[in-house]
Formats: C-alpha cells, sequence, structure tokens
C-alpha cells in the first residue's frame, strides 16, 4: 500500500541532466536487494508474514533439487554441503524471526524487513576477524536474494521499470544505465555518482532529468513514492505537496518552450557574431542515436562509443558487428564526418570476456583498461577483429578513426603498427577500405598533453576527454560523491593543459576537438572557444544552448575573456568572471551543467 501522508522531504546532489521529471519511485538500489519497499497496514502483517514463509518454503524445495542433482552428478561434496548450509540458514531464527519481527513492529512490508535483517547479521560477520567467517556474509546475501526472488515471483536480477517512473538507485551499471531511455522513464536518481559518471552521461544524452551524488537517498524513499527531479539545480523531491507538484508542472511547461526556441535554431551554424565558426558534434553510442543528433543540430559525429557493443550484447562482437554498426553510421550521416573510437573498456565498463578473466587489480582506474588493454594478450584478437570491420566500413564513408587512453608516442606507436598489420591483410586479401582514413588519438592524460607537440606529428587529429583528463588531472574520481566538489572544469590547471594541446595542433596543423563533457557545458564551451578549439563534440541535447552562448559572442571577445581567466588562481573566481560576462550578453544558462 502506497502512504501519500509523509512529510515532504527535500534532498540536494549534484545534477547531471537538466529538465524536470516527476513520477513514481522504482527502486533497484545496491542496498536495497532490488526489492520493493513499502509501509503496511495492521491488518496486513499476517498476510507479510505467510508471503515470507512461503517464499522460504520454495527456496528450500529449490535447493534440495539442486541438492538431489548434485548428490547424483557431482563428485565433490563440497558444493553438496554449502546448499545444505544454505537450507538451514533459510530456517535460522536470526533470519526469519528478525525478519518477522522487522515486520510486525515497523510495519514494513516482507521484502524490506528481511533486507534490514540480512544487513544486521552482515554487520555481525563483517566485524569478525577471521576472515574466513567474515566471507560468510557472501552465503546470507545468497540466501537472502534467493528468497527476494521467490517474494517477487521473478528473477532479482530483472530490470524492468515502468513508463514515467523515478529510478531510484544506489549507482547502476553502464548496461542498465543504457536501457534507461528505452524504458521511457521520466527521471533518475542515485547515491553515487558524479558529473560525468556513465550514469550520468547516458542520462544527458537521452534528456533524462538525473540527480546523483545524494549519498544515501535510497534509505529515505519507498517504492511508488511520488518523487520531483529537478536536474538542472540537483533538487529531489519526496512526497511532494500538491502545490509543489503544480509549481513544477509550470517550470516543466516553461523548460518546454524555451526548448522549442533554442531548437528553432538548430539550422543556423554555431558562429561567432564576428564570422568565426565552431563545428558541434555530437557523441553518441550507436547508430540509433544519429537522428536525435541531426535534429538537435550536430554536423558530425565527434565520439562513438564502440565498446557499447560489448556490453549490450549476449555474445562478444565480431568483425562483422563492427562492419555493421560502423557502416550504420556512415550511411545515415551521409557524407557529413563520423569519429568511430576503439573500445574504451575497463573496470567501470566491464564486458563479458573481462569479467570471465577475473582481473584482480588493486587500482583499476590505473590498470589494464582501454588502448592498454587493446595492446594485451587478453585483447589484442578482439582489437584486431574491431579494426578490421572499422577498416572495412571506411569505403561507405568518411570514417575517422580515434584511439583512447595513449599516453605517449611509445604507445600510439605501437597501436598504430597493429592498424598497419590489419591494413595489410585487407590489401592481401583485396577487401576495399578507405587508404586515406583519419587517425587520431584522444588526450585524456596529463602525459598525453605535456608532449602533444612530439604526439601531433604522428597522427592526424586530437581529442581532448575531459572527463578523464579532469580525474587524472586533479586525482579525483570523477564518481565519488565525496570528492566531487574537486571535480571542477575550469580549474586553472586543466585550462593551462587545453590551451597547451590545442596549441600544439595548431602549430602542428591538425584539427583539436574537446569529446568530453566539458564540450556541452554552455559556461565552459565559449572558454574553449576562446582557448583555440573549435571543434566540440558532446550530448546531442546540449547543442543548441551551447550554439546560442557562442552565438552571442565575438572571437576577440572571447580570446579577451581567456586572456583575463588565464590570470585568476582558482577556479572559484575563473567560474565568476565567466558567468558575469556571459550574463552581460544575456545568455540563458537553463541546463544547469
Amino acid at each position: 500500500m502506497v502512504r501519500d501522508d509523509r512529510e515532504e522531504l527535500i534532498r540536494s546532489g549534484v545534477p547531471v541532466s537538466a529538465g524536470i521529471g516527476i513520477g513514481r519511485a522504482y527502486l533497484v538500489g545496491r542496498d536495497t536487494g532490488k526489492a520493493p519497499r513499502h509501509h503496511i497496514e495492521p491488518d496486513e502483517v499476517d498476510a507479510e508474514c505467510a508471503r515470507l514463509h512461503r517464499a522460504i518454503g520454495t527456496s528450500d524445495k529449490q535447493l534440495e533439487k539442486i541438492k538431489q542433482q548434485l548428490a547424483e552428478e557431482s563428485e565433490s561434496e563440497t558444493d553438496f554441503h554449502i546448499v545444505t548450509a544454505h537450507q538451514l540458514m533459510l530456517h535460522d531464527e536470526h533470519l526469519v524471526d528478525a525478519t518477522i519481527e522487522y515486520i510486525k513492529s515497523e510495519l514494513i512490508n516482507a521484502e524490506w524487513a528481511l533486507r534490514k535483517a540480512v544487513d544486521d547479521i552482515r554487520g555481525v560477520f563483517e566485524a569478525i576477524e577471521d576472515e574466513y567467517f567474515r566471507e560468510r556474509a557472501s552465503d546470507v546475501d545468497h540466501v537472502a536474494d534467493r528468497v527476494l526472488a521467490n517474494l517477487l515471483g521473478r528473477d532479482d536480477t530483472d530490470f524492468d521499470p515502468p513508463p514515467d517512473a523515478i529510478v531510484v538507485a544506489y549507482d547502476l551499471s553502464p548496461a542498465d544505465a543504457a536501457r534507461l531511455h528505452r524504458a521511457a522513464v521520466a527521471g533518475l536518481v542515485t547515491d553515487a555518482g558524479g558529473k560525468t559518471s556513465h550514469t550520468a552521461i547516458i542520462a544527458r544524452a537521452h534528456e533524462i532529468p538525473a540527480v546523483v551524488g545524494l549519498e544515501d537517498v535510497t534509505e529515505a524513499i519507498e517504492s511508488d513514492d511520488l518523487i520531483i527531479v529537478d536536474g538542472g539545480s540537483g533538487v529531489v523531491i519526496v512526497n511532494p505537496a500538491a502545490s509543489t507538484v503544480a509549481e513544477y508542472r509550470d517550470q516543466q511547461r516553461r523548460q518546454a518552450v524555451r526548448g522549442a526556441v533554442l531548437l528553432g535554431n538548430v539550422a543556423l551554424p554555431a558562429q561567432t557574431t564576428d564570422g568565426v565558426e565552431i563545428e558541434l558534434y555530437a557523441n553518441i553510442d550507436g547508430p540509433d542515436e544519429i537522428p536525435s543528433a541531426l535534429s538537435h543540430g550536430a554536423r558530425g559525429i565527434g565520439l562513438t562509443r564502440s565498446e557499447y557493443l560489448f556490453m549490450t550484447e549476449d555474445a562478444l562482437p565480431d568483425e562483422e558487428a563492427h562492419y555493421a554498426m560502423a557502416r550504420a553510421v556512415l550511411e545515415q550521416m551521409a557524407g557529413r564526418p563520423a569519429t568511430l573510437r576503439t573500445f574504451d573498456l575497463g573496470a567501470d565498463k566491464l564486458a563479458a570476456f573481462l569479467e570471465d578473466a577475473r582481473l584482480d587489480e588493486p587500482n583499476p582506474a590505473l590498470g589494464l583498461r582501454s588502448v592498454r588493454l587493446c595492446l594485451h594478450d587478453l585483447g589484442l584478437p578482439l582489437f584486431r577483429q574491431q579494426l578490421r570491420g572499422l577498416l572495412r566500413a571506411s569505403a561507405h564513408g568518411p570514417l575517422r578513426l580515434m584511439f583512447p587512453m595513449i599516453s605517449g608516442v611509445g604507445e600510439l606507436r605501437a597501436t598504430r603498427a597493429v592498424l598497419d598489420e590489419v591494413r595489410a591483410e585487407l590489401r592481401a586479401e583485396q577487401v576495399p577500405f578507405d587508404e586515406g582514413v583519419k587517425v587520431g588519438i584522444m588526450i585524456e592524460m596529463p602525459s598525453a598533453a605535456v608532449v602533444a607537440d612530439q604526439l601531433a606529428r604522428e597522427c592526424d587529429f586530437f581529442s581532448i576527454g575531459t572527463n578523464d583528463l579532469i580525474q587524472y588531472t586533479m586525482a579525483v574520481d570523477r564518481v565519488n560523491e565525496y570528492v566531487s566538489y574537486l571535480y571542477e572544469p575550469l580549474h586553472p590547471a586543466l585550462l593551462r593543459l587545453i590551451s597547451g594541446v590545442a596549441r600544439a595542433a595548431r602549430d602542428a596543423g591538425i584539427p583539436c576537438a574537446v569529446c568530453g563533457e566539458m564540450a556541452g557545458d554552455p559556461v565552459v564551451a565559449p572558454v574553449l572557444a576562446g582557448l583555440g578549439v573549435h571543434e566540440l563534440s558532446m550530448s546531442a541535447v546540449a547543442i543548441p544552448e551551447v550554439k546560442a552562448a557562442l552565438r552571442a559572442s565575438t572571437m576577440s571577445d572571447l580570446q579577451a575573456l581567456v586572456a583575463r581567466i588565464d590570470r585568476l588562481p582558482t577556479a572559484v573566481e575563473i567560474r565568476t568572471e565567466v558567468i558575469t560576462y556571459l550574463d552581460a550578453l544575456g545568455v540563458a544558462r537553463g541546463s544547469g551543467r
């Protein structure tokens, strides 16, 4: 039963995707076991307890069947005894009696009560010094997950939010986040994350209002609570009053009008008033996003995240899958430029083959990921297949090939050596491809930025990946809500790195783009243009607003702005100076990014 009589609760987090979403909560948080949570009435207690006992009984029968199969088929007794232990846990008083007590004393549903009881038991195990006994907490989790699945009458890994729901989660994997837009959800709220977490990026790409970094919001929200998500200000309102809902409905209407005005300029170039044009491109995950990119005014594709082929399919993508994806992108772009990045996988974006490898890395963010993985024995065969598919697709349009996470000239040469081998193979097989494919790199490590002049002599273009460049420059985890305040795109050190990269590209006569989230921020994009970056690639939905900011100024004024902020020592002072400049031009900033 949904209770709407609780007081209105207002929480603030990190705004990552503009817009206002209003809907009912769908909880899938890590700490909730993906179980519904709601209060019940006193006369519903017996029914909830009966549900619990039925689920325990069903779980016991399932385990008994598994145990019998093991006894018949397995020579090892270990698994048999583990299952027996799980059956004993099903009926342990610390689990069953504690769950019933929570149902009765707190008037909550069986799923929520079970989770609370399991959390108590886990706390006891984790306090034990002996490592073996500490690890037994996972056995309790396995047992509880089975009971929860039977309480829910479905697989506990289901992720199927109804349309117009507000998804509430501790965090989401990139694969789950990528499915949000298909579910037509109204908003997204998470405990963890920052402005450039993959959940945030996908939310922006699909115009899903989102607030992250709320720390423990999953503990304050019950299933089916009415929620307002203001992705521009970072405000989340739980159980809003009727007057609050009316106020935000009005804001929704005003935002829709403003969005329509911006889209009215979709055919106009992103040209400063003194005639300097900035190319605005879109970042995409696959060809299905191209219609949206073009409708928002993208002149090309500056980044295609090919790794999503590895994360959304049951089988690993082969050469044909890469070819088909790239060809679909090029054919839809109909002669406009399209940049395809080779797969950028690692600890934060796991594919099946990485999960199976069970890499034990003490610091995955600095470990085997991205191009390092491509050059490693584990990823090299897949990398070669991808290069074959992408090169074959280049016969269908102007494809630009981009390698991520290049640390210096040595790594670039090693990567190009693999590309040259694949080219030679295709020539020998008389397979057509564009011999003039442009090959570029992402600048996303300080090491690459410092030697940008040397790298510029050995590639055809740069694209600055500011998401990781900020992370590595500032030594800050970009999805850690506790240090998110340090993740500042207008930090003087970062601006100087970008300026140096743009200068190196200009001196070498090659293009330089920014494809990180900085490019889609209407406050930051004018600064990038003033620094000499004349190609910006972003979530398609950000293009109209960035274009409006650029069209309101002259390039000479932007260069003067950059000269002024170069003398300022802090990001706060720089941001204040930039906002003052934009306010004087009357540039509206409604994104909240």
